[in-house]
This record gives C-alpha cells, sequence and structure tokens, in this order.
C-alpha cells in the first residue's frame, strides 16, 4: 500500500514572530514493514534546516528564523510504502516465568519500564493497575492484549476533555480523553506490571472498503509498543482497541508524547496572540511499477 501524507502546521501571530528556533518530527520511521520512499519539509518563511537523529533514532529537523515573520508555515511531505508483515511466532510464557529476569530486563530496558513526564507511577495509576493486575500463570502476550482492550472498555473517546501536557492521571480523573492519554494510561500499566512499553506518534490511515470510522484517522495518531517474548517490540492501538496494521505509519518513538511531539520550539515577539492550525491529508496513491531485474526468477519477481 502506498500512502503520500501531507502534515501542514500554520502558525499565525498577532505580532511578528523573530527568533524562532524549532525541532520537527514528522518524517515516517522506516522499519520491517514500513519505507519511507520521498520525504520533503517545506518551511514558509525559507529556512535552511539541519538533520539528525536522537536519542531515540528519530529523525529530527532544526531550523531557525531569525527575521520578523507573521506566520508560519510547515508542510511536511511523505510517500510511504506499507507492507503487511508475517507475525514472528508466538513464545508462551507465564507472568512468573517471565519476572525472574526483571532485574536484568530493568538495566536493559530501563527508559520503558520506568515513570516519565506522562505516565507517573501515582497512586490513582498504582490503583488503576490493581484493577487489572496480571496472574502469575497468565500468558504475557495475552495480558498485553487484555490491558489494551480493558483501557479502551473503561474510557471515552472525547477530545477537549484533556490536554496535550495531561498525564495519564488526567484520564484517570475525567474518564475519558484522547488517542495520546489511552497510550499514556495502557503504558503505565504495562511497566507496573514488568514489561517494558513505549509511545509511538505517527498517523492513522482510513481502513480501506471499511464503513466503520476509525479513531485518529482525523489527524496525528498515537498508540504504544511492548516487549514481549518471541514478538519483541509489538505495537497496540488501544484507542481503537486493536493490534497495529499496515495502517499505522510510525513517526517517532519515545517515553512518552514529551519525546516525540511533531513540532516544538521557541521564539520572541512583542506580544499578541498566536493561532495555530494543522492539517493532515492522507492520500492512497496507485502502485509503483518496478524494474525487472532479468536475473531473477519468476518467484523472486512475484515477491518484489
Amino acid at each position: 500500500m502506498l500512502l503520500r501524507i501531507c502534515h501542514t502546521t500554520r502558525f499565525e501571530y498577532q505580532m511578528p514572530a523573530y527568533d524562532s528556533h524549532n525541532e520537527v518530527r514528522m518524517r515516517p520511521l522506516e522499519g520491517a514493514n514500513l519505507r519511507c520512499l520521498e520525504f520533503d519539509l517545506d518551511l514558509t518563511p525559507d529556512a535552511s534546516t539541519v538533520e539528525y537523529d536522537d536519542y531515540y533514532g528519530n529523525r529530527v529537523y532544526g531550523f531557525s528564523i531569525h527575521a520578523p515573520h507573521p506566520e508560519l508555515i510547515v508542510a511536511a511531505k511523505s510517500l510511504v510504502e506499507c507492507t503487511p508483515g508475517p507475525p514472528s511466532p508466538a513464545i508462551p510464557m507465564p507472568f512468573g516465568e517471565y519476572l525472574l529476569e526483571d532485574h536484568a530486563r530493568n538495566r536493559t530496558e530501563y527508559d520503558f519500564l520506568n515513570a516519565s513526564r506522562h505516565v507517573p507511577f501515582s497512586e490513582p495509576m498504582r490503583r488503576f493497575f490493581w484493577l487489572a493486575r496480571p496472574d502469575p500463570s497468565e500468558d504475557v502476550a495475552a495480558y498485553a492484549n487484555r490491558t489494551v482492550a480493558f483501557v479502551r472498555d473503561q474510557f471515552v473517546y472525547e477530545p477537549g476533555m484533556t490536554k496535550v501536557q495531561s498525564t495519564a492521571d488526567e484520564i484517570l480523573s475525567v474518564g475519558g480523553g484522547v488517542c495520546q492519554d489511552f497510550a499514556h494510561l495502557t503504558i503505565g500499566v504495562l511497566r507496573l506490571a514488568g514489561i517494558p512499553a513505549r509511545y509511538v506518534s505517527g498517523y492513522l490511515a482510513h481502513a480501506a472498503k471499511s464503513k466503520a470510522e476509525t479513531v485518529g484517522a482525523q489527524a496525528s495518531h498515537a498508540w504504544l509498543e511492548a516487549q514481549l517474548p518471541g514478538w519483541g517490540w509489538t505495537g497496540f492501538d488501544p484507542t481503537n482497541g486493536c493490534m497495529v496494521d499496515e495502517r499505522h505509519i510510525r513517526v517517532a518513538i519515545g517515553r512518552d508524547y514529551s519525546d516525540v511531539p511533531p513540532m516544538r520550539g521557541v521564539y520572541r515577539s512583542h506580544g499578541g496572540r498566536q493561532l495555530m492550525s494543522v492539517e493532515l491529508k492522507i492520500d492512497p496513491q496507485p502502485e509503483l511499477l518496478r524494474p525487472i531485474d532479468p536475473s531473477s526468477s519468476s518467484n523472486q519477481q512475484n515477491q518484489q
């Protein structure tokens, strides 16, 4: 499946901004089931960018605009190829056996096993975890699936109930939130259970040939990955109560939202308000024709 993505963020300033310094995480993250065939970052006003990978391997584009400007437009344009991957062989493992390696696992996956800015190990979080705690005989992968379904069933998806700065405690107190909140809460439960879990930001394409609404397909989306025996890092979408598939396009990974915002920055101004608007378009594209290698066998040609 080929998808063309255009993610446009526009800032309008009541008084011109200047000395603006920004970093952008909008390039799709390549993996076994996703290739980024094209990527372009259009900036208005025009500016030079510097590229680097952050601590978690996300591609970051930094840029500065020193001259006064009444608006800033950042348009990230991508062409990605998404392919469904064969599932890894599951290794059934009861929690009692899994936790025998808990100390060693905490050394190698410390960031994804402990509390973070948006995923505190607060008293409300611990009480919620107790409601969904694993049984020592329960399979680890089965527990991860059960936790995702449990979180989805307990809360409502309702934009406006939380803010981008909200922690997982917020969804517990108000009873609902958006994809960011569902991901943070599920991550907290899994970490308290001893399963490494990380936050994923990205995009969710509409399901083909489906009339059911896909929650999160209208804007940037968020989900999580849990490290499971045999499966490795495995994606779950608690907002939609399912495992991820080729429609989920990863852009960045981290401990929580604070590691992966699509754009963050600072600027100076002589006052006034800032208005931000975001537009996301994801359009399916016809399959590209690939050149045939004469030396390849017919089987190899069919697989390409």
